[in-house]
């Protein structure tokens, strides 16, 4: 605001300034403001009457005044915008029975004489006459232009140190650390770059610590995992001996998934790609799957990509382990197709017939440690750790997941591989 009215009182000055600079020049020497009663019957006196036009021709160079005459069998003037009588008849000003009076014509004064013979009209010079309305108009636009430059220069120099905050701070949103907001302010911006660049210096910090402890942790655990595998073989109690073969199961999935995640995080990159037929591929997923009522479709026989296979592997394991685990006992299906208006991408759909995500819930389930599950129930394992998993893979591979679920109806993973596919 305050650079805004800074603005227009500049503006103001400045127009003001080149208006009253022109104005303050005054009428040119020997040319009055208006004209007195004597110099009117000096002027008139002088031309004669009935008038003579060399005479006024030569009254008009001397004095440097203009003015028309209108008399019988004469009609002449040295300025054409000196209205004629006809014209001034129209104004409510002009008096038929006046000798010496003034008529305003849009807000100009025009003096009328009138003569035994006629009309002498005379144009009082005014300071507005000085204006050359095309430089005055190129003057304001140039004006006007400089003080824009001038304060978009200004708005740039105040808010480009916010526009950097701002990308800096959407970065960090984004989980990426390494970005440092470079602001050389010393002022209260400056000041609140360096506040976010410690401030991110920090999380970042406690995330590695936290992955590090976590990480380790993971590794530390499949030795005792391992020894519980072993010893449970010696238990004869078939109920107690699954039961611990279930947890360690689970236990193992999740520190699988843990360290999957945390390869994904720093070895981005690192894939084996291959051409593989995705269409084998998922078959062999689906078959390692204990519930039956998997239906498969494909509108290939073979559809070869460029894939990491393991990878890929992983991230059709976890997305069919969800639709069963969600679908409580009903059809899970899968489909492998192509659409007309994009033969350069094949998509995979896994559809559950289960309770569906809610709305607000769609946006996070890739999120670590996330389940829409809050209650732990046991019947459905994991840890949140599974989409998020596959989120990576697929961005590794250039690929795009997209999610529609409906409360209590189901839901669907739509899987678009872009790059990369040859034809069988």
């Amino acid at each position: 605001m305050l650079l805004f009215l800074v603005f227009i009182l500049l503006a103001n000055f400045s127009i003001g300034f080149i208006l009253s600079r022109i104005i303050g020049k005054g009428p040119p020497q020997g040319s009055p403001e208006r004209f007195p009663v004597p110099v009117q019957k000096y002027i008139i006196s002088r031309i004669g009457d009935p008038p003579d036009t060399n005479l006024a021709r030569r009254v008009s160079d001397e004095l440097q005044v203009n003015f028309r005459i209108e008399s019988s069998g004469i009609s002449w003037t040295n300025d054409e915008s000196i209205p004629d009588i006809p014209r001034l008849r129209e104004e409510k000003d002009f008096r038929s029975d006046g000798q010496n009076f003034i008529v305003r014509l849009r807000g100009r004064p025009i003096i009328v004489n009138k003569t035994d013979d006629g009309y002498i009209i005379f144009s009082p010079f005014m300071p507005r006459d000085l204006i050359n309305e095309t430089n005055v108009v190129i003057a304001v636009v140039l004006i006007i232009t400089i003080l824009a430059v001038m304060l978009y220069l200004a708005l740039s120099w105040i808010f480009g140190p916010i526009k950097k905050l701002s990308e800096g701070v959407e970065l960090i949103s984004e989980g990426n650390f390494d970005n440092t907001i470079i602001v050389d302010r010393k002022d209260e911006l400056g000041n609140l770059a360096a506040s976010i660049n410690e401030m991110k210096e920090n999380i970042s910090n406690m995330i590695k610590s936290k992955e590090s402890l976590l990480i380790d942790v993971s590794h530390e655990l499949r030795s005792p995992l391992t020894r519980i595998k072993l010893a449970n073989e010696f238990i004869d109690d078939p109920k107690i001996h699954n039961k611990i073969r279930d947890d360690v199961k689970e236990m193992e999935l999740m520190i699988t998934e843990l360290l999957e995640t945390y390869r994904m995080d720093h070895e981005q990159g690192k894939f084996s790609i291959e051409k593989a037929d995705i269409v084998k591929l998922i078959k062999d997923v689906i078959s390692k799957f204990e519930f039956k009522d998997i239906q498969f479709s494909s509108q290939f026989a073979e559809k070869e990509i460029f894939i990491d296979r393991r990878k890929i592997e992983t991230v059709f394991r976890n997305i069919i382990d969800n639709a069963v685990k969600y679908s409580e006992g009903r059809t899970v299906a899968v489909d492998i197709y192509e659409r007309d208006e994009n033969r350069d991408s094949v998509f995979v759909s896994v559809k559950d017939k289960g309770r569906g995500i809610e709305e607000e819930e769609l946006g996070k389930i890739f999120e670590p440690f996330y389940r829409i599950d809050k209650s732990r129930d046991k019947k459905i394992r994991g840890y949140g750790l599974g989409l998020s998993l596959v989120k990576k893979i697929l961005e590794g591979h250039n690929a795009e997941i997209e999610v529609k679920s409906r409360k209590n109806e189901g839901t669907e993973f739509i899987v678009t591989f872009k790059k990369g596919i040859t034809n069988k």
